[in-house]
């Protein structure tokens, strides 16, 4: 192994670590075998239904009952291996894989195929007390200690080496195991930011490489404030331990950046080994969903699908089931709308060391599983199949609790273990069609960290509000980011559009000339591409587009607001832009208080073939939201159904001649839908009146077909 030992000297530094930061990021790996991996054609023509597994840490003598049993519930697949560094690689380039083989044996017997996690989430303790520099640095200049999980340094040389042989080996090893049908990278990427000198190093090259000269950096950051102007690139600090915990805002966004690309970076590399020594096993990570520290869309390029861990007991604002489904929306759309799947699913009560989730009614489990399917999901995989005896996982439960008592939960999973089966040849080739989509802008929700506009702002609170009402109507949302494609959408929500380039403002221009309705909130148009306030009238590069101006706002903090649209009154707060409706533009809603009351709070602008709505403050009352979606559904020519009872959701997936309808109910309580067509029922074959009954926590899934008469199939 090729071990890099050096004093720190900024120039040399800055060479090696570009080597890492800049080279690779021309080299993103090419993803999959097509434009749209086929999950369930790569599980051998099975939906993909597992549990994370992890043998190592019980008795050999303990895994094939574990292997019976996960067949008798219907799992065939396993995700293991992503912790067990110190057991594929004991001492530095001494590798044992003969247990994983032993284990890959046992399942293999039961039918059970395998994903394997390359362990570098979990360093060894040799390998800090070899090269303790490979740990972390936090914000105060402290290098973390050995004792947790993914405290390395993403850019230190010796943490790199070590990575890419212990990558190299496990590929090279299990390349034609044919239980392994893939690998995932390293376990939840994103973190810890990385304050120490390589990566101080590795971002003032970064900076060059952008920027070319200090001119051009100094002026796009507007260091001539506070007189911050650098004269050399080794001047160029990380955002962190300044006095007040200020920091240039355009050097922060410029950090962000940076960090999203050595990570992706990071995976990159692994991939690319991957690819090139095991070519016929698929390559994924597992993600977080509405995490965002990195930007998901980009770091997907490499990947063949993607993968994401589920956890809804952590949305308990959300009712349990807005926020995950945002969140496997958001999944989705970060690989252009592909079909993903849910690498660890909710198993049992979630409990940490330092926090714990709530328990949940054994049938939320199903429910839940079924909600990511009828997102888009073609693979549910829970954690864990059994809960750990040690450390700090030992109260995050599993199927199976310490004692492997075949208990509620693993009852509840098997029954849906077999009907997923039965669901495989309706979900083979089905995908999530949708008509509205939700902007998201990751260089918004970056700046909005960085700079918070008021203690009650929340950029995710906004995509869920306007999220939940098109949802409490039965349509599917999408979401998009602002490199992808608008023009398959009729309605396009961004709220808080925050920073906009002029690449971003000419593709929203194309979409409402086309005849899209474009949605946007407060605080939209800024910020540049910089973090540098516009000078233009706000909101900015907006404003034309959007058809009004805003020369004053007003930050609510103790004051209280309400709007006026149609003899109505709502509540509203967090921040109140104050429109000026230009010629042309019409005034939806008005404010109803305070020094501008009677002044525009909501408005429309027909732009084109399409329009613009802008809502210029946040409102607080469902009521709103669900007068406002059918409004800008209306304008839009989206269709929505009625409102759905309290506590259910529809979604569907489609294929040529059949559209899928998923109604779940997330009470305890029978409720009824009004459906208002005639459907079969997928699992039964029995026909499905317009009135649907929903026993609690139940789930239905429906064929609705443009064949008069179908052969229903098993």
């Amino acid at each position: 192994m090729f071990i890099l030992k050096f004093k720190f000297r900024p120039i040399l530094v800055i060479a090696l670590a570009w080597i890492f930061t800049g080279s690779l990021a021309a080299q993103t790996p090419k993803s999959g075998t097509s434009q749209n991996f086929n999950l369930i054609r790569w599980n051998h023509g099975k939906f993909l239904y597992g549990a994370d597994y992890y043998p190592e840490a019980w008795p050999q003598n303990q895994w094939a009952q574990d292997a019976r049993r996960m067949h008798a519930a219907g799992i065939n697949f396993v995700r293991m291996g992503e912790f067990a560094w110190v057991k594929m690689e004991p001492a530095e380039g001494q590798y044992h894989f003969g247990w994983l083989d032993q284990a890959l044996q046992t399942l293999a017997a039961q039918g059970i195929h395998a994903v394997l996690g390359t362990p570098t989430a979990a360093p060894p303790a040799w390998l800090y007390s070899k090269y303790p520099d490979i740990a972390a640095v936090n914000r105060q200049g402290i290098a973390y200690r050995f004792g947790s999980r993914r405290d390395y340094s993403l850019l230190n040389p010796h943490f790199l080496a070590a990575t890419r042989a212990i990558v190299t080996a496990e590929a090279e090893h299990f390349k034609n195991n044919p239980a392994v049908i893939g690998f995932q990278i390293d376990n939840e990427l994103g973190n810890p930011y990385c304050y120490d000198r390589y990566c101080q190093a590795a971002f003032q090259a970064w900076c060059r490489k952008k920027y070319h000269t200090l001119a051009g950096l100094n002026r796009a950051w507007g260091t001539i404030f506070w007189g911050h102007t650098y004269t050399a690139w080794t001047q160029i600090p990380l955002p962190w331990n300044t006095l007040f915990g200020v920091v240039n805002p355009s050097l922060a966004l410029d950090y962000d950046r940076f960090f999203d690309q050595a990570t992706r970076n990071f995976l990159d590399m692994q991939a690319q080994i991957l690819r090139r020594i095991a070519p016929t096993k698929a390559i994924t990570t597992n993600e977080m969903g509405m995490f965002d520290a990195i930007d998901y869309s980009k770091l997907n390029r490499a990947l063949d699908f993607v993968a994401w861990d589920n956890y809804p007991m952590f949305d308990q604002r959300h009712a349990n089931y807005f926020g995950p489904g945002l969140s496997h929306d958001l999944m989705r759309g970060s690989k252009d709308g592909e079909n993903f799947m849910v690498m660890e699913e909710e198993g049992g009560l979630p409990g940490w060391t330092t926090f714990w989730g709530r328990q949940a009614a054994p049938g939320l489990y199903r429910v839940w599983a079924y909600q990511a399917i009828a997102h888009g999901a073609d693979g549910v995989c829970y954690f864990r199949w059994r809960t750990s005896r040690y450390g700090t996982e030992q109260y995050w439960q599993g199927i199976l609790d310490q004692d492997s008592y075949p208990n509620t939960r693993y009852r509840m999973i098997a029954r849906m273990g077999k009907e997923v089966q039965r669901l495989r040849p309706w979900l083979e080739g089905t995908e999530v069609r949708s008509q509205i989509a939700m902007l998201i802008s990751p260089a918004s929700r970056w700046a909005f960290h960085i700079q918070p506009l008021t203690k009650g702002f929340d950029y995710n609170r906004q995509l869920l509000a306007y999220y939940r009402a098109f949802r409490r109507r039965g349509a599917n949302v999408d979401v998009v980011f602002p490199q992808q494609d608008f023009s398959q959408y009729k309605l396009l929500i961004a709220p808080s559009l925050f920073v906009v380039t002029p690449q971003l403002e000419a593709k929203l221009s194309a979409f409402v000339r086309g005849g899209g309705v474009l949605v946007l909130t407060y605080r939209s148009g800024v910020k540049n591409g910089n973090n540098v306030f516009t000078a233009r009238t706000l909101p900015g590069r907006l404003a034309r587009l959007a058809g009004v101006e805003i020369h004053d706002y007003d930050p609510a903090t103790t004051q209280r607001q309400a709007i006026a649209m149609n003899g109505k009154k709502y509540p509203a707060g967090v921040w109140f832009d104050i429109l000026t409706p230009g010629a042309g533009t019409q005034t939806l809603a008005r404010y109803a208080r305070l020094f501008y009351r009677g002044q525009a709070a909501v408005s429309l602008h027909p732009e084109g073939r399409g329009a613009v709505i802008y809502v210029g403050t946040e409102p607080s009352s469902h009521a709103f939201y669900n007068q406002f979606a059918a409004l800008a559904a209306r304008r839009a020519g989206v269709h929505l159904s009625g409102l759905l009872p309290a506590g259910v959701e529809e979604a569907s997936r489609e294929k040529a001649g059949t559209r899928l309808i998923f109604l779940l109910n997330y009470t305890g309580q029978p409720k009824t839908v009004a459906l208002g067509i005639a459907t079969r029922n997928a699992l039964t074959g029995g026909s499905v009146g317009a009135q649907v009954k929903l026993p609690g926590y139940g789930v239905r899934v429906l064929i609705e077909s443009d064949s008069a008469a179908f052969t229903f199939r098993r």
